[in-house]
């Protein structure tokens, strides 16, 4: 399966044993042509939380706004080390909270 082949080499006289791999090298290799590309099978992980500008892009605000949504207790961190964590499910409740007082205000109106 491997043999070994001498080639000369950058330094005359000095030649360079090589190792020639033939078949299988023993690395294994994905079978794609099992693997579904419907979208119906694909599952995405979200985060359990996000940094500080990640958590801006989330709900397209500034990073101001949204330490004052956090100072202000709509929003929940955590801290680890140096960094801000912004829980991912404190975003979606907030925006769901926003989402229901907009169609009950909207419901109220003549």
């Amino acid at each position: 399966m491997a043999g070994l082949t001498c080639s000369p080499s950058m330094s005359p006289g000095r030649p360079v044993i090589t190792l020639k791999m033939k078949g299988p090298t023993g690395m294994s290799i994905p079978d794609t042509s099992k693997t579904s590309a419907d979208p119906k099978h694909r599952t995405t992980i979200e985060p359990i939380t996000m940094r500080v500008p990640q958590a801006c892009r989330y709900l397209g605000i500034g990073r101001s706004t949204l330490y004052v949504l956090i100072n202000e207790g709509k929003i929940e961190i955590i801290k680890l080390g140096s960094s801000t964590l912004v829980l991912t499910e404190s975003l979606r409740s907030l925006v769901e909270k926003k989402r229901k007082g907009l169609n009950q205000s909207t419901d109220k109106a003549p």
